[in-house]
């Protein structure tokens, strides 16, 4: 009888338990495998692993960015920074070759001397 009265109540627990459980009206049930994810229609679903940026950081409508792209962006980046620094040099040092043809050009105390200066 004990046995009889356990396996009743278990079936009334577990029917119970499935009375509980309901969706939302213009939604499915789903059975779901362990890690499965579920996202929203309005939501967005991106891998564990992504690199998430802010909003609006890289693509305004997406908000997110894939590693090889930020990898290939972050290249780019070191790129342009690399030839920045290198036309930087160069301007500096054109700067510094001018000052001293133009110095060459004040201190000349003849026309020759300064034609020298600048040739």
């Amino acid at each position: 009888m004990k046995t009889f009265v356990f396996l009743l109540a278990l079936s009334l627990a577990s029917t119970s338990a499935w009375a509980l459980f309901s969706c939302p009206a213009g939604t499915k049930e789903a059975c779901l495998e362990e890690g499965d994810a579920v996202c929203p229609v309005n939501a967005k679903c991106v891998a564990d692993d992504v690199i998430c940026l802010d909003e609006g950081s890289c693509d305004s409508g997406k908000g997110f960015i894939c590693a090889s792209e930020y990898d290939a962006v972050l290249n780019d980046y070191e790129n342009v920074v690399n030839q920045y620094n290198q036309l930087l040099t160069e301007n500096v040092e054109l700067r510094e070759w001018r000052l001293q043809k133009k110095n060459c050009v004040i201190n000349a105390q003849t026309l020759k001397e300064a034609i020298r200066c600048v040739r």
